[in-house]
């Protein structure tokens, strides 16, 4: 989870600097990214209960990497869906409002957070949908997930907040757009999740066609 927001992060920042366009996060943003809104919800995933059926699955191999190729491909994709996101949220404000590079940073940020909390959902399992496990298996990743989303919407909304990180109010259609634009990456991993179990309803956390996170 932690190696493919950083990925996200450095993607959207290199990306940006090859197309030329101005910073889309400052320093004081991505540290709080990174200390608060990547780092509660990383704990509580460590106190993710066993899923079901665990003990039934056969071992890892015990040649296989801790970082495989499978899961340093999931790492990269899950990485770049979080990075497009920030991207897209950059490009959008800023060729709505030409010029503008505080409104635009201001909309990329609160879409980094946001979409990296709500992929924490999708980093509770391998193969298994959120559906399937149950939303309230997980109350310390809930917990972590509130806290931070609400940290985040206090730096939104309060005057002084805004001010220390430099972020103007959003208007209802950007927090439309920011809801909407935070929902692809997670989105897009269950659908993966639900597509290789029709493809392979036996699979397993070392089959072939498993998406680890």
């Amino acid at each position: 989870f932690l190696l493919s927001c950083n990925f996200g992060e450095i993607l959207l920042m290199l990306v940006a600097s090859l197309l030329g366009w101005p910073a889309p996060l400052l320093p004081i943003q991505l540290l709080w990214i990174n200390l608060v809104t990547d780092g509660l919800p990383a704990l509580a995933l460590s106190l993710e209960p066993p899923e079901p059926g665990i003990m039934e699955r056969p071992p890892r191999p015990a040649s296989e990497s801790i970082l495989s190729r499978r899961l340093g491909l999931s790492i990269l994709v899950q990485g770049a869906l979080v990075g497009l996101v920030g991207l897209l949220a950059f490009g959008l404000s800023y060729w709505s409002h030409p010029g503008d590079d505080e409104r635009a940073r201001a909309m990329t940020f609160c879409v980094l957070v946001y979409a990296e909390l709500l992929r924490a959902l999708a980093g509770r399992s391998q193969n298994l949908t959120l559906m399937q496990l149950r939303v309230w298996t997980n109350p310390y990743l809930l917990l972590a997930i509130t806290v931070s989303g609400l940290l985040q919407l206090g730096i939104a909304v309060f005057p002084f907040t805004r001010s220390v990180f430099d972020v103007l109010p959003h208007t209802p259609f950007e927090w439309l757009s920011i809801v909407v634009l935070a929902l692809i990456p997670v989105s897009t991993i269950e659908v993966v999740k639900m597509a290789i179990r029709a493809i392979n309803p036996t699979t397993t956390d070392h089959d072939p066609l498993t998406l680890p996170e």
